[in-house]
């Protein structure tokens, strides 16, 4: 099916974001780290989109879209999924409201405060634990779909990297 191919495509480039993530914070680039985990969890998301067979145009806040699907009554999916999605974009919300901030840091007191100033160790942590909740979550919701098997075994092994950098 297409829909699947384009969506392991996406879950593609949030694995390799998964790495990235863990890279930069193994050398205390937490900004980095930050931002990384703010790509990844937006392009899991478009991976559940084309997993279900949307078509999107670009976006930086894929939950928005899924959550116009989770109070959609035309579109027929299980209330179990739904409550994972609900999960999903709660938990995506976070880094999302983030903004550009990841990137160009933000203006306060007429002053430039850059990234790496605004995303120190602590905060970087506070990002890997929402995220390791994501991952979950989009476990849960690929599990049951054979054909992503090796997608299932690359997240695994990414909560377990995960969860060992925040236990450090």
């Amino acid at each position: 099916m297409e829909n699947y191919k384009r969506s392991k495509e996406w879950l593609k480039l949030s694995f390799n974001n998964l790495e990235k993530v863990i890279a930069f914070y193994k050398i205390k680039e937490y900004d980095a780290c930050v931002f990384r985990i703010q790509l990844s969890i937006e392009q899991f998301q478009k991976s559940l989109l084309f997993l279900l067979g949307f078509q999107i145009r670009k976006t930086h806040e894929p939950s928005k879209i899924l959550d116009s699907l989770i109070y959609n009554d035309q579109i027929q999916v299980k209330k179990q999924i739904l409550d994972k999605f609900k999960k999903l974009t709660k938990l995506a919300k976070v880094i999302e409201k983030e903004e550009t901030s990841t990137r160009y840091g933000i203006i306060r007191n007429n002053k430039l405060i850059s990234p790496k100033k605004l995303y120190d160790k602590t905060k970087a942590i506070e990002f890997l634990n929402i995220l390791v909740k994501f991952l979950i979550v989009i476990k849960e919701i690929l599990i049951n779909i054979s054909e992503f098997s090796n997608q299932i075994k690359i997240l695994d092994k990414s909560i377990s990297k995960i969860r060992l950098l925040i236990e450090e």
